[in-house]
This record gives C-alpha cells, sequence and structure tokens, in this order.
C-alpha cells in the first residue's frame, strides 16, 4: 500500500474516533468498508488469475504466419470485469494485436491468439506476459509481469522454402527418385510382363507368363534411385563481398533450406557442414546423414540459428571436424560464393570417388569479368548453378 493510502487511512481513523457527529464516524467507516473489500478484490483477482501459454516452443518458416495462443483462466469466486494482458514480442514480428482486453467470470476460462510472422530467420523470445487489472472502483490497480521462464515463448524461424526441380542422373538403386534409366531398375518396383529381348537376364524371365503365351516373356521393373546426400554450406563472413553480404548470406541459408527440405520430400538421407556459427556453441555447425523427418527438422533448425562466421575453413578440414563420413556416389551439394582452387580440388576428389557434385554460386550479379571467367572455369568441372538475388525462382543453370 502507497504512503499516500496510508495517509488517507490515518486521517479516516482520527474521523471515527475523534471526529463528535456520528452521522460522519458511519460515513467514514462505509468508506473504510468500501476501501477493504476494494483492496480484498484486487488482491484475490491478482493471486488467482493465471495466464499460460498452449506452447512453449513455436516453429515457422520466414515470412509465414503462425499463431501464439494463450490461456487466462479466473480461479478464483469472484468475477474479473477486466484484464488487460499485454504480450512483449521483444522483436518486430507481431502482425496482430499482442494486448487483450478480458471479463471472465468466476471459474471461466478463456481463449486468446494472435498472429506472428518474422523478417528474420532465427531463434527468439516472447515475453513477459504483463497481467494488469483494479478493483471495480479503479482505487488498488496492480500489475503482475510473468518472467519465469515457462511464461516465456521460444520462437524458431527457419529460412524461407522455394520449391525446385533438379534433374537426377546418378546415384545408388533401389531409392525413392524415379528416373528413366533401366540401370536402375528395382526387383521390388514390378511393373509388367514384355517379351523376352535378347541379352535379358535369365532371371527376369516369366516361365508363367512364357509357358502361358507360348513365347518367352521377361518381367520389367520401375527404374528408382537412391542418393544420399550432403549439403556443404560456406557462410564465411569474408568469403562473401562486402556490399549486400547480408543478403547474400540470407540467400544462401535459404538455398540450403530449400535443398533439405527438397530432398527430404524425395524420402532421401540428408547430411549437413556448415562453415558457420551458432550463439554460445563451439566448433562449426554440422549433422550426419540420415533420412527421417526429425532429422529434417533439426537441419532446418541448424540452418534457422547459425550465423556467419568469422572463421574460414577449407571443405576438406570442414568434412573432417564433422567427423562425417560421406558415402560412395553420394550427392554433394556446395553453397557458396565463388570456389577457392582448394575447394575446387576437394570437390574433384569426390568427383573421383563417383560422388556427383553440384555448387550453387551465390552472388553472382555483381561479379566482374575475372570473376565470371571463374565461374566458367568451374562450370566445366561441375553442375552449377547461380542462386538468384530475387524472388521465388531460386536457381537457374
Amino acid at each position: 500500500m502507497s504512503g499516500r493510502r496510508i495517509f488517507v487511512l490515518i486521517v479516516l481513523l482520527i474521523f471515527i474516533l475523534f471526529f463528535p457527529f456520528r452521522i460522519v464516524q458511519l460515513i467514514t467507516l462505509l468508506y473504510l468498508a468500501v476501501l477493504g473489500l476494494s483492496y480484498f478484490y484486487a488482491y484475490v483477482i491478482s493471486r488467482y488469475v493465471v495466464v499460460l501459454r498452449r506452447e512453449q516452443t513455436l516453429r515457422t518458416h520466414r515470412l509465414e504466419e503462425v499463431e501464439a495462443v494463450l490461456f487466462v483462466e479466473n480461479r478464483s469466486f469472484l468475477p474479473v470485469h477486466y484484464l488487460t494482458i499485454t504480450d512483449r514480442p521483444n522483436h518486430f514480428f507481431l502482425t496482430g494485436p499482442g494486448r487483450f482486453l478480458v471479463s471472465l467470470a468466476p471459474r471461466e476460462r478463456k481463449k486468446l491468439s494472435y498472429p506472428l510472422a518474422s523478417q528474420d530467420r532465427g531463434e527468439f523470445t516472447l515475453g513477459p506476459l504483463v497481467v494488469q487489472g483494479s478493483d471495480p472502483l479503479g482505487l488498488f490497480p496492480w500489475v503482475t509481469r510473468l518472467t519465469r521462464h515457462e511464461d516465456q515463448l521460444r520462437l524458431i524461424v527457419y529460412p524461407e522454402v522455394h520449391p525446385l526441380d533438379l534433374e537426377h542422373h546418378k546415384g545408388l538403386p533401389a531409392g525413392n527418385i524415379r528416373v528413366e534409366s533401366r540401370i536402375f531398375e528395382d526387383v521390388t518396383q514390378y511393373r509388367s510382363i514384355r517379351e523376352y529381348i535378347p541379352g535379358d537376364d535369365m532371371m527376369r524371365i516369366s516361365w508363367k507368363a512364357s509357358a502361358r503365351t507360348g513365347k518367352l516373356c521377361s518381367m520389367d521393373y520401375l527404374p528408382y534411385l537412391h542418393v544420399p546426400v550432403m549439403i556443404i554450406l560456406n557462410l564465411a563472413r569474408e568469403d562473401y563481398p562486402l556490399r549486400y553480404r547480408y543478403h547474400y548470406l540470407e540467400r544462401a541459408a535459404t538455398m540450403a533450406a530449400s535443398l533439405v527440405t527438397y530432398f527430404v520430400g524425395l524420402k532421401q538421407e540428408v547430411g549437413l557442414v556448415t562453415c558457420a556459427s551458432i550463439k554460445g556453441q563451439s566448433g562449426f555447425p554440422a549433422a550426419e546423414i540420415r533420412g527421417t523427418h526429425g532429422h529434417a527438422l533439426h537441419l532446418l533448425e541448424i540452418l534457422a540459428r547459425v550465423q556467419a562466421s568469422a572463421e574460414h575453413m577449407n571443405f576438406n578440414s570442414l568434412i573432417q571436424a564433422s567427423g562425417i563420413r560421406i558415402p560412395p556416389q553420394a550427392r554433394i551439394e556446395v553453397i557458396t560464393p565463388l570456389l577457392t582452387e582448394e575447394q575446387r580440388a576437394f570437390l574433384r576428389r569426390l568427383k573421383e570417388r563417383g560422388c556427383a557434385v553440384e555448387v550453387f554460386l551465390v552472388g553472382t550479379s555483381t561479379w566482374r569479368a575475372e570473376e565470371l571467367r571463374v565461374r566458367a572455369m568451374i562450370s566445366r568441372e561441375f553442375t552449377v548453378f547461380s542462386v538468384k538475388d530475387y524472388g521465388s525462382e531460386l536457381v537457374y543453370k
């Protein structure tokens, strides 16, 4: 209770004890009763109104809306005439009202929600929740800031994801990617019976169909390809031009997230190695090659949190430091600005081991003639794409 209210209370007590008129004493007692009831109401409501979050962690992609949900509950036997509930976004991704005016009946529970959308990828925190109320007469306002860890919301914003349409020519048989080459026929994926062609394997002959038709028939199978994918993401700060550096770094992260989503959608195993950093963690973030959807979310979470690294490391040392083994016939997806000769030599060795190497070059629109000449040299060795600076169409050859 404030010093001003204590002073008023002392004055009222003096009126009751020493003022000779009974009517004044009665009015003073009535006023004291109103003060006491108002204080009791404010005290009870401030302690028995509970605000909780539905989730402690929300996940979304950059520029996509997600709904933040709160539950406010009156656990007292008194009605709540009004409450103001404010959620502090701590960032500029609030797209709807995060401030609510609520009234509650005794034991009533209400759901409150508002949309969020982030301009940046990353990991953010919403909160604390601020609850403001008062007694019906407004004599005893109160404010509660819910600063406990469970009252804050963790928001993970993945990079944007754009559709991709890549070609598939090389890999291991018996997978999930449909191709045209018959060398990848999967004997578990039956297609049809056809007439025997000289040179067909004897194991392909269908003797039942041959006996029924009176001529040799072979079984035909659908060709499917399996491709384990390793994404190498170069976010070394000094490798990118100073002009538009932040934009190019974000575009590289978008390219990596799009590749993860694309290959997981094809039911392929995907791994990630990054020349980047995550706040509070040492070393370069990496994840071994796996094929589950939970693993895909783990990769996207890494891509949401990575930041440009002040330290540069060549690709060979990066792979060795991660401890990840690249299997034969893997597909290597490299996202980087212009490749150095050391990086090209490492990729050539992978290509000699049977890996298919694709390079996604970032920032090509600002390159000078010499840099374009180097790009032409890289194109003679590897499959090269340029990452577009803007727009939903991400790459072109």
